[in-house]
């Protein structure tokens, strides 16, 4: 004699045909912070690599001041050949951004040394490098900064690697000229050492 098979109930549900819920559980104190840290991250990833937010900007402008001195007709670029050196020769030590090595080169970006009224400081660290501490920004660097006036032996392209620096990431000083990279170059081209800081100082800010 066969057995009848047991009728099933609809009222019943297995656990897995429950309809989904949503969870009351609080949201995990870690995956706050680190969300927190992440969007702090990417607010000064912007900041530093943003160019201000200046829709007129491109590079390799960094600031609109740089745009409005590249006169027309004038042959090349300045600001390009100027980012076009600093990538070559600059950049493997300061880096793309300006921002230096931590405990080994110091930042352009920012700087008090650039930042300054003149570039006649700026091209005699350039034209005879640079030995012994000196203070940046508030922080003590001591390292020693060849001189590479025999590599850029061009007055213009001495000038522009100087104003590219000066008007790039959150930099805004004067244009460098060829004049004033010349001048500073034949006051100094056969001094024979680096500079220090303390003699920097003692120089005036623009090329006399």
């Amino acid at each position: 004699m066969s057995s009848k098979p047991k009728k099933s109930n609809p009222s019943k549900k297995s656990s897995n045909d429950r309809e989904p819920g949503v969870s009351k559980a609080p949201i995990s104190v870690i995956f706050f912070v680190v969300t927190v840290l992440l969007a702090y991250w990417a607010m000064m990833e912007l900041n530093t690599r943003a160019g201000g937010f200046n829709r007129y900007v491109y590079g390799p402008y960094e600031s609109y001041k740089v745009v409005e001195a590249v006169q027309p007709g004038s042959g090349d670029d300045p600001i390009k050949l100027g980012a076009d050196i600093y990538r070559n020769i600059c950049s493997p030590c300061h880096q793309a951004s300006g921002m230096g090595a931590p405990g080994q080169f110091p930042p352009l970006a920012g700087s008090d040394w650039v930042n300054v009224e003149g570039p006649n400081r700026m091209l005699r660290i350039v034209l005879n490098g640079l030995n012994g501490p000196i203070d940046v920004n508030g922080e003590t660097w001591n390292a020693v900064m060849p001189g590479f006036g025999d590599v850029i032996a061009s007055d213009e392209d001495l000038a522009a690697v100087i104003s590219y620096v000066r008007n790039s990431w959150t930099n805004e000083a004067s244009i460098c000229t060829p004049e004033e990279a010349a001048a500073a170059r034949a006051d100094s081209g056969d001094r024979g050492r680096a500079w220090t800081a303390t003699e920097l100082l003692a120089l005036p800010l623009e090329v006399q």
